[in-house]
């Protein structure tokens, strides 16, 4: 079986096991009617495996486990093996098995297991007080300081649909031209409330979701536009059924939104949206990208704290209130997502994915030709860290800078 065939039999494996588990447990499993895949774009392009039996697809998991043990030793490799070892974990809780919080982030998601250094951490909030310093925000606590920045170059609420408008124009413009082609797609804008999430991607209806229990500063909103469409998500989505359809990519492109390993990556594009597309304007463009870093490690080691530590939630949430200074929503979203038992060590992947993505982009910025084949590499196939890593000969780390 080469590369080609694999990928399509792994493919056609988890979109089988998405059928079988949303039949199997009539939308009441663990993920509920969301599913393995939640936005799976293969279903005309892929004949999908049929189980009848969880047996079936243990059976079917550990054979393609085995070719891919005997192939050659490189970053696809160390891809699927990861993508095989997040299948099983899946399948053991779509069946009602219990996995460790530690273990579901090695295995499931595909991440190291440790905690984020509070040096680490610190640093990133003393950059974030030097830069809001320096914007004259001087008075009161970290958090303090924080939102009073936030108020102040808050967009109200009726003007977020037209600055929404602006903004989706200027991202596509800025993807199509250093990105890839984003084949004249846009999405439109709807408001939410009382979500676990800040804003979501609709990418079939081409809507953005947008939880309107937040405010949005202009940089966050040009964040959440990046992450959620270009270059991000709908990007993502667009690409890959474009590029497997032209026989540029093996099928298993088609499972970038997998709720498995392929959504380290995935969520590592959108973090990193606005840097791929040079859209870095302002001071205040600065801040947010440094306090996004900071709020998604406060966000990840509170869930460790939660979950590995059995820290107290309200102890956990003063520290995403008083390290972060996240807003209440976003707090309150965060601990539910911590506490779920599947999508819990998946707060990791953003904070992860981030640093990943990251990590390459500053290594190959200055070389077109290093640019190009990183574009390709992180669009054009799927990665975990470490294997995006060695495929554009960067030396892997977990996390942290230069």
């Amino acid at each position: 079986m080469n590369d080609t065939e694999l990928g399509y039999e792994i493919t056609a494996i988890a979109a089988g096991i998405d059928t079988f588990e949303r039949a199997a447990n009539a939308g009441k499993g663990v993920l509920g009617d969301e599913g393995l895949i939640p936005l799976y774009l293969g279903k005309a392009l892929i004949k999908e495996k049929t189980y009848t039996s969880w047996t079936q697809v243990e059976e079917d998991v550990e054979t393609v486990a085995a070719i891919v043990a005997k192939s050659g030793d490189g970053p696809r490799k160390m891809f699927l093996t990861k993508l095989v070892e997040s299948l099983r974990v899946a399948n053991i809780l779509f069946q009602g098995g219990s996995v460790g919080y530690e273990e579901k982030l090695e295995r499931l998601v595909g991440i190291p297991a440790e905690r984020i250094e509070n040096q680490f951490i610190k640093g990133l909030a003393d950059r974030v007080d030097q830069l809001l310093e320096r914007a004259g925000h001087t008075g009161g606590t970290f958090r303090d300081r924080v939102l009073a920045w936030e108020a102040g170059h808050r967009i109200e609420p009726d003007d977020l649909t037209r600055v929404f408008g602006e903004m989706m124009l200027e991202a596509r413009d800025r993807t199509d031209r250093m990105v890839v082609p984003t084949d004249g797609y846009m999405m439109e804008l709807n408001p939410v409330r009382n979500t676990h999430y800040t804003a979501r991607c609709n990418f079939s209806e081409k809507k953005m979701d947008l939880n309107m229990d937040n405010t949005f500063s202009r940089s966050a909103l040009k964040h959440l536009v990046a992450h959620e469409c270009f270059p991000g998500h709908s990007t993502q989505n667009i690409y890959t059924v474009k590029s497997y359809k032209e026989g540029k990519s093996t099928a298993d492109v088609l499972l970038c939104s997998l709720n498995g390993i392929t959504g380290v990556i995935q969520e590592g594009i959108g973090d990193q949206g606005v840097e791929l597309i040079d859209w870095i304007e302002d001071d205040n463009d600065a801040i947010h990208a440094t306090l996004r870093r900071l709020r998604s490690a406060v966000a990840t080691q509170g869930a460790w704290n939660l979950n590995v530590e059995s820290a107290d939630p309200d102890a956990v949430a003063a520290y995403m209130r008083d390290t972060g200074a996240m807003q209440e929503a976003r707090i309150s979203g965060r601990l539910g997502m911590a506490r779920h038992p599947y999508r819990g060590p998946f707060i990791a992947s953003y904070f992860y994915g981030n640093e990943a993505v990251r990590l390459v982009r500053t290594a190959v910025e200055g070389n077109p030709q290093k640019r190009d084949r990183f574009i390709s590499e992180l669009y054009g196939k799927m990665h975990s860290p470490e294997s995006l890593c060695r495929a554009n000969d960067v030396t892997y780390r977990s996390y942290g800078d230069v």
